[in-house]
């Protein structure tokens, strides 16, 4: 038996864009369209009234902006899904839409299968970034704090710092889990005992935090593969 799809809120003042989605989401069963919104004051009232699972969000929208309408549904919903699909992959508009709650961002040219992914990535709490955008993230983030500055003591474990330092290196919970030698389940209550203690929720807004305490610093972490190698 099929797995409930997930309800899906779309969020674009683009008429043929969204036209495309319907298209899109007919043909896929683990995700069904159930609202759309054709600015960013319609989608915190869709979100409302319909309580989708997760939400694309076009940024640039005639009045609510697609960043003001994330602000104003993760205020009111901490756990809501937001992934930014949009063409703007400046910084400026990335910082915005993360620092607003967004769950991911991802460019509108990522195709369908990394859309897909994205998506998958969301609802299962990761967090889906382009790699220009992680790249453009992290190093916005390093430029806004002095190398010489000194990490914030927030009362965190030299385990869940370890844990910061790969969510910097963008590897999911399952990669994490395998870095770190325990469940991915595990590393889902390190991450809630992280959010606890920086006073955020989701995993984008704990590595923003994160690099803006200056807890872990991006530069210095190994990559992926010479982690490995090490073991």
């Amino acid at each position: 038996m099929n797995a409930t799809p997930h309800r899906t809120l779309v969020a674009d003042d683009d008429p043929l864009v969204r036209e495309a989605y319907r298209h899109f989401f007919r043909a896929q069963t683990e995700f069904s369209l159930v609202g759309e919104a054709r600015n960013g004051a319609e989608a915190v009232t869709a979100y409302a009234t319909l309580r989708p699972a997760i939400v694309l969000m076009d940024l640039q929208m005639p009045g609510v902006s697609g960043i003001d309408a994330t602000a104003q549904i993760c205020s009111r919903n901490p756990g809501a899904c937001i992934v930014a699909l949009t063409t703007f992959g400046t910084r400026d508009y990335i910082v915005a839409a993360l620092r607003a709650g967004a769950s991911g961002y991802l460019l509108k040219d990522a195709g369908a299968g990394n859309l897909l992914a994205g998506m998958r990535q969301a609802i299962a709490g990761e967090m889906p970034l382009s790699t220009s955008v992680r790249r453009q993230l992290v190093n916005v983030m390093v430029a806004e704090n002095p190398v010489e500055a000194e990490p914030v003591d927030v009362g965190l474990t030299p385990r869940e710092i370890e844990l910061l330092g790969w969510l910097a290196q963008g590897l999911t919970n399952s990669q994490i889990g395998s870095q770190m030698y325990v469940s991915e389940g595990s590393v889902k209550q390190y991450l809630s005992h992280i959010g606890d203690k920086l006073g955020v929720k989701s995993r984008t807004q704990i590595l923003v935090k994160a690099i803006q305490l200056n807890i872990v610093d991006p530069r210095e972490m190994p990559t992926v593969g010479e982690r490995i190698t090490e073991h």
